[in-house]
């Protein structure tokens, strides 16, 4: 079956169209597999589809049942640095830890799609989501392998919409008024806010569906992961107030982080990236 609006909620992304800016570096152009900026054309330029499924029995929050159910099958379309952007947020982690384990099926696509549209054996892309630098939350994947020390290296950069909401402008203003925990909790709220937007979480929660239990297994994932207690059906209980509840506890974390990097409030509002996913090529001869 084909991605939904449920999808929003499942899958962590309201795509958005990729604004795509690359730059490149080489002291000396590579040969035998292309220079880097071609390989980042490729990227932004070639679209397909991959087909993946969900697993979201995984862990003590898992959904539950032996029974593979086919609601669980998905279909993403859009460009390689779309769907490489998409994989590297899927891959989310807080210190270290998955968040949502229940998209490795669509990681492997991407790799696997990405592949069959380069060559990869002189090839490294690397693509990144870091909320701001040093950020204990981020995402990541890559295809390809290192490059030997002694060869020299091209490099290019691919900047690509994360789904996430630009908050930059937010950022700022609230540095001014609350300093690094108002930045904080402006990167906390814009991302529990796009994981669980709280109309279609209430929707998409109710039932009995295995779709509506997906839901409810990735409230209960990342509640865990913060130490907040989920309602016990979403559907049924005031989403907002437990979006709140996300959003003070991912704040702190946030602000943990921001004050361990000792930057003003200014600072780290100007160095926010929420709303970007960066792909980096490296190419060798």
């Amino acid at each position: 079956m084909t991605s939904t609006v449920l999808d929003g909620v499942l899958c962590l992304l309201l795509v958005s169209a990729a604004v795509v800016v690359v730059t490149t570096a080489t002291p000396r152009e590579p040969t035998g597999e292309g220079r880097a900026a071609d390989v980042a054309s490729t990227l932004t330029t070639t679209t397909t589809s991959v087909n993946h499924t969900l697993d979201p029995r995984t862990g003590p929050t898992g959904v539950g049942g032996s029974n593979r159910s086919d609601a669980f099958d998905r279909t993403d379309h859009g460009t390689l640095a779309t769907l490489l952007a998409r994989a590297a947020v899927a891959r989310a982690t807080i210190d270290g830890e998955r968040l949502w384990p229940a998209r490795n099926d669509f990681g492997r696509a991407v790799v696997a799609a990405t592949t069959a549209a380069i060559r990869p054996n002189h090839t490294l892309i690397t693509a990144t989501w870091r909320p701001y630098p040093d950020s204990s939350i981020r995402g990541r994947i890559v295809v390809g392998s290192r490059p030997p020390p002694d060869r020299p290296v091209h490099a290019a950069t691919v900047e690509v919409s994360s789904g996430f909401p630009t908050v930059r402008d937010d950022a700022r203003r609230a540095a001014r008024s609350d300093k690094i925990e108002g930045v904080a909790g402006v990167v906390a709220g814009g991302i529990v806010r796009e994981i669980f937007p709280p109309t279609h979480t209430r929707i998409s929660a109710s039932g009995t569906s295995p779709e509506a239990a997906l839901v409810r297994h990735r409230y209960r994932r990342v509640a865990d992961h913060l130490g907040v207690s989920p309602p016990p059906r979403p559907a049924s209980g005031d989403v907002n107030d437990a979006n709140d509840r996300l959003e003070a506890a991912l704040s702190e974390q946030v602000a943990r982080d921001l004050h361990a990097a000792n930057a003003s409030a200014t600072t780290a509002a100007e160095e926010i990236r929420l709303g970007r996913v960066r792909i980096v090529v490296r190419t060798w001869p």
